[in-house]
């Protein structure tokens, strides 16, 4: 399969490299939140499973949404508009 022509010139190494440093900042990133749940549950502040349960206002709604819609934009914007 060809590489989109946005990335012609990048090979799979580059490429492995670029998925494993994100793979490396999301791990760090989910590793942060899950051990921020763990002492907010061992703190009585607030339960994992308070967390788990919770559903956010409208407000706070709109605001995942469009963060959501934004790094989707941001990773998939280029193949996305190749595509259309």
């Amino acid at each position: 399969m060809a590489s989109p022509s946005y990335l012609h010139n990048a090979t799979n190494d580059e490429l492995a490299r670029m998925v494993t440093a994100l793979t490396e900042e999301l791990w760090i990133l989910r590793d942060r939140v899950m051990t921020l749940e763990q002492v907010l549950d061992d703190t009585k502040v607030i339960t994992v499973e308070d967390i788990d349960l919770h559903e956010p206002a409208t407000a706070l709604d709109t605001r995942l949404r469009r963060e959501r819609q934004r790094l989707i934009h941001k990773v998939l914007g280029a193949p996305l508009a190749i595509a259309r």
